[in-house]
């Protein structure tokens, strides 16, 4: 005996009002139950897939503040003009530090790293190196991208940015209240290791109340 067709337990016109409802309430973020939600054939939210893919991590353990600057009375003697002297490339070609008196007119006149330029070690593409050509003296501070002298293969994240950034918008701000700062970035090697071990800055500012004192380490490590 042929079985008869089971009735939908609702009107057409009440499954179409009922859609409606779900759909009105899904734009204005209301959740429906799910249950609900079946019954009527509809499903409003996106089921969640987990990712596999893990959060990058670093175990960089981060700056290593090693009290204030060390400069003797002569270097701190102040100019009328702010000046950057970059040190020679040793025999690899790899930069050596950087001295500078920074004053608020060299704020912004620097220039980013010119991609012509390969420091030694340097592997383009962010991933997977994460590398970067880092400047010495930072773009904002008026250092030059175009001087193969002020430029080390640092990996961007963490220590070109955020670590070694902190310390550069420090003396910025100074800069920006009309302050004089003396300031180093030396890279430092391992044997002929064609990437720095770690990087040291440097900065003290020559106004009487300044804020800027400081020395520190930065590992050049992911």
């Amino acid at each position: 005996m042929a079985r008869k067709k089971q009735k939908p337990p609702f009107s057409p016109a009440v499954m179409l009002v009922a859609v409606l409802i779900i759909l009105v309430l899904g734009v204005f973020g209301v959740q429906v139950p799910d249950t609900i939600q079946e019954i009527f054939g509809i499903h409003t939210q996106e089921k969640t897939v987990p990712s596999t893919t893990k959060p990058v991590s670093s175990t960089n353990p981060g700056p290593k503040e090693l009290g204030p600057a060390t400069f003797s009375a002569t270097e701190l003697a102040d100019k009328k003009n702010g000046w950057i002297d970059y040190h020679s490339l040793d025999s690899l070609g790899r930069a050596t530090g950087a001295d500078a008196l920074l004053k608020p007119t060299m704020v912004n006149t620097g220039t980013s790293a010119n991609k012509d330029i390969r420091p030694p070690g340097f592997v383009s593409g962010l991933e997977p190196t994460n590398h970067s050509r880092g400047h010495l003296i930072g773009r904002q501070l008026g250092g030059s991208g175009d001087d193969a002298r002020n430029l080390t293969t640092l990996y961007q994240t963490p220590v070109n940015t955020p670590f070694m950034t902190k310390y550069e918008n420090q003396i910025r701000q100074a800069l920006d209240k009309g302050e004089t700062i003396r300031y180093r970035v030396t890279p430092v090697y391992e044997g002929t290791k064609l990437l720095c071990k770690e990087i040291e800055l440097e900065a003290k500012g020559l106004n009487k109340n300044t804020t800027v004192d400081f020395r520190v380490t930065i590992l050049n490590e992911r």
